[in-house]
C-alpha cells in the first residue's frame, strides 16, 4: 500500500496519457475498437483515482484539504449515482412517466462535466501532496 501511495501521482499520469494516446490514436486510425479501450482506460482512470483519494482521505498520514473533501464527495456522488443506474438496468421498473429515466439522463449529464473535473482535481490534489512531503516514503 505504501509504494502505490508513494507513486499515486505517476500512476494517475501514466493512465492519463495512455487515455489521450489512445484517444488519438483512435482519431487518426478510425479503429473502432480503440472505442472500447477508451472507455476501459476512463474506467481505470476513475477506479484508481477514487481509490486513491479515499484511502488518502482516511489515512493520518495526509491533510484533509478542503479540495480532497469536494473530491471526495462529489466522485461519491458519481460512483453511487453509477451503480443505481447499473442496478436499476438490472431490475426493470415500471416507469410510465418516464420520471426515472428523465433522472438518471441529467445524472448522466452531470457525469460528463463532471468527470474531467474530477480527474483534474485529483491531480492537482496529488500535486500538493508530492510537493509538501505529505505522502509516506518508502
Amino acid at each position: 500500500m505504501k509504494t502505490i501511495l508513494t507513486y499515486d501521482l505517476r500512476i494517475q499520469q501514466s493512465l492519463i496519457l495512455l487515455f489521450l494516446a489512445t484517444i488519438l490514436a483512435a482519431i487518426i486510425t478510425k479503429q473502432e475498437f480503440l472505442g472500447v479501450i477508451i472507455i476501459v482506460e476512463f474506467f481505470l482512470i476513475a477506479i484508481a483515482q477514487y481509490s486513491l483519494n479515499i484511502i488518502k482521505t482516511f489515512s493520518k498520514k495526509y491533510v484533509k484539504t478542503d479540495s480532497r473533501k469536494v473530491y471526495v464527495f462529489i466522485s461519491t456522488y458519481v460512483v453511487i449515482g453509477f451503480l443505481i443506474l447499473i442496478l436499476s438496468s438490472l431490475f426493470k421498473f415500471e416507469d410510465t412517466e418516464q420520471n426515472l429515466k428523465n433522472i438518471f439522463e441529467l445524472m448522466v449529464m452531470s457525469w460528463i462535466f463532471l468527470s474531467p473535473i474530477l480527474i483534474i482535481q485529483s491531480l492537482m490534489i496529488s500535486f500538493f501532496d508530492a510537493k509538501n512531503s505529505l505522502n509516506e516514503q518508502p
